[in-house]
């Protein structure tokens, strides 16, 4: 069966929903394909007994605060009004080897706490606090021009937002040990690597920095009913724009004429012709959709040098009484006790689960909808590479692998490792357990078709960052890519580069009309 639309969207991620809404806005006819059976991506949720669980999402940065990336991405899509956004305040707790330091949503105070654990290094602990809040106004800058379709030279990037692309050359180490000296501080000043999958010495200093300032500056916020909800309020605003979504529906490739996408086939048989294309689908996975005949040789190179992230391990707990709130503990409680990232993180790639660093977030306080009043939902994430522990028990062989025996004792191993980690870091935690369940880089894969599993997209090196991200136009006139592959990790950036490959889309198609 042949259908016809103005515009098909490959993945109801948030950066193909964002695409799809501002598409949809200007009154193109949109349709969405998404081969999960619900949209949203990694940003949803599941239930298990009377306990909802989130996904992916911690915090975002902003929520109604004017300036932070929330506000702004939620009101030019239409979805601020229909969501409910609660500030967190303490950020978070980080416990190390050589310091406990809790992040307030005051940026001052956390300042503060900040000097009060290390006295002697008051002045590079705000330049460098000030160089990342320039860093952050720089990015929000750079995505502002680019949604609004306001696309700069190289060297027009270097006058419109200096700040940005000093750091674009760094990673976060190199740019906090030019302010401070003392590994220490700067492992108190960088726990949010675990929301990034490198540690610093590895990681862009421009997504990093920025990521820490905007929190700091604009507040760490969650919305009621978690990432789901935006997902939902995103479908929602779509439809009533006249667009349309069909989960459950795997786009298979796309048909060309002359170096331009004619048509999408689905793996039903269906065929939807359009004129502009937008794929939220990761990049590794335009190659199959296009085909690599069609593609220049320098592009599919591009495309295959950039190594995925690494994927995630994560247990979930429903409990019947709030431990965290009992222990006085914030919504997440960063435990790295080794005191150094660096070896941190090669126990990442080892499989020490005795050693990675670990991240336990408390969702019941932010969302009491997520379980009965007095109960509890924690979850316990860390980064996971996706052959460790000879691929999850599989060796290799992961099409059936929920049926495999041994996956089920490895994945049960190692989930009972962390909850005993976490049981000696919060009295009470294990005796209140009701619920648990445990997801691997194989549900990561199962769930999104990100390469290996990859939780953020590409690798967060700075190589893989600004002029090095892969951009949202591509060797097909008419399509573009959306969402983390373009250096858009995260929820706010996705949505941005959703609504920037949209607009990128309609003016090259207005240029393109004009031409004829």
């Amino acid at each position: 069966m042949v259908e016809h639309a103005d515009a098909v969207v490959i993945g109801a991620g948030f950066g193909g929903l964002a695409a799809a809404v501002t598409l949809a806005g200007t009154g193109v006819r949109t349709v969405v394909f998404e081969q999960h059976s619900a949209p949203g991506g990694y940003a949803t949720s599941f239930e298990s007994g009377p306990y909802r669980f989130e996904t992916a999402l911690h915090a975002l940065n902003g929520g109604p605060t004017p300036g932070g990336g929330a506000d702004e991405v939620f009101r030019a899509l239409g979805i601020a009004d229909r969501l409910t956004m609660r500030r967190i305040d303490p950020h978070f707790l980080f416990r190390s080897a050589g310091a406990e330091i809790m992040a307030y949503a005051d940026p001052y105070r956390h300042e503060a706490h900040l000097i009060h654990a290390f006295p002697g290094q008051a002045i590079g602990i705000r330049s460098y606090l000030d160089e990342a809040l320039a860093v952050y106004r720089d990015t929000r800058r750079f995505q502002t021009d680019m949604v609004a379709g306001l696309v700069p030279s190289p060297p027009e990037m270097a006058v419109r937002y200096p700040v940005m692309v000093r750091a674009l050359a760094e990673t976060w180490e190199q740019m906090m040990a030019r302010h401070v000296a003392d590994p220490a501080v700067r492992e108190a000043l960088s726990p949010l690597w675990n929301f990034i999958g490198l540690p610093p010495s590895q990681c862009s200093a421009v997504g990093a920095a920025a990521m820490c300032a905007a929190y700091q500056e604009y507040g760490m916020w969650f919305p009621e009913g978690g990432a789901k909800a935006i997902g939902d309020a995103l479908v929602r605003e779509l439809v009533k724009r006249g667009g349309e979504i069909r989960c459950g529906q795997l786009v298979t490739g796309l048909d060309l004429d002359d170096s331009r996408a004619i048509a999408a086939t689905t793996a039903d048989g269906g065929r939807v012709e359009a004129d502009l294309f937008i794929s939220n689908a990761s990049a590794p996975a335009l190659l199959e959709l296009v085909g690599r005949d069609a593609l220049p040789a320098d592009y599919i190179a591009r495309i295959e040098r950039v190594e995925p992230s690494l994927s995630t391990f994560a247990v979930y707990l429903g409990l019947d009484r709030d431990v965290f709130a009992e222990n006085g503990l914030p919504h997440d409680l960063f435990i790295d006790r080794m005191g150094d990232s660096d070896r941190s993180f090669q126990a990442v790639l080892e499989g020490d689960w005795a050693n990675v660093p670990l991240t336990a977030t408390d969702y019941a306080r932010i969302d009491p909808g997520c379980a009965p009043a007095g109960h509890g939902v924690v979850v316990i994430s860390v980064w996971a590479k996706w052959d460790a522990e000879d691929t999850w028990g599989t060796g290799g062989r992961v099409a059936d692998y929920q049926d495999q025996p041994q996956y089920r004792r490895v994945k049960e191993r190692v989930a009972d490792m962390l909850v005993d980690r976490l049981a000696n870091e919060v009295p009470g935690l294990r005796d209140a357990i009701r619920t648990r369940e445990v997801s691997t880089p194989l549900t990561n894969f199962r769930y999104t078709r990100n390469p290996k599993g990859a939780s953020v997209g590409p690798e967060n090196t700075p190589a893989n960052t600004g002029t090095g991200a892969l951009t949202a136009a591509t060797p097909v006139r008419n399509l573009f890519l959306a969402g983390a592959w373009t250096g858009a990790a995260g929820m706010n950036p996705a949505l941005s580069s959703g609504m920037a490959a949209a607009l990128q889309g309609l003016s090259a198609q207005s240029a393109a009309s004009s031409r004829t």
